[in-house]
């Protein structure tokens, strides 16, 4: 039996045997509310800036405060570029976002996440799982 090697790989998420194709950025609809989902789990510093700016662009394609956004953040990794490109984004999309939920972040991040919200003045929810991220999205009905 022979087997062919595919000349090239396209890498959605984590490595190239990783089965789950999704997106790194994907819209979602849930109970008539348009969310951006931002997939940065195990993402290298270098990665993150780019797939943040990729967000930043489809986010700014929707009405002024339309969106929620969840963003999952288990595993990434931070250094002061991304830190500073997080704020940034988070100013970038501020006119178009409605609430933000952040999933995944150790105990370190988290206070410098709650720094980036105070500093930028977000609606913006930390969560350990993407379930209670998206139940609280859900649950704003202003």
């Amino acid at each position: 039996m022979n087997f062919s090697v595919p000349q090239k790989v396209i890498i959605f998420r984590g490595t190239p045997l990783d089965t789950n194709l999704m997106p790194r950025v994907s819209t979602l609809t849930a109970q008539d509310q348009t969310i951006v989902f931002t997939d940065l789990t195990q993402v290298s510093a270098e990665e993150a800036p780019a797939i943040m700016d990729e967000a930043a662009n489809v986010i700014s394609q929707h009405p002024p405060k339309s969106v929620m956004s969840l963003v999952d953040m288990t595993d990434m990794r931070f250094n002061k570029v991304v830190i500073a490109k997080v704020t940034e984004i988070a100013r970038i999309n501020e006119p178009y976002v409605k609430l933000t939920a952040i999933v995944g972040l150790n105990s370190v991040a988290k206070l410098i996440a709650k720094s980036v919200i105070k500093l930028t003045g977000r609606n913006t929810g930390l969560f350990d799982n993407r379930d209670d991220a998206k139940e609280w999205l859900l649950s704003d009905q202003d």
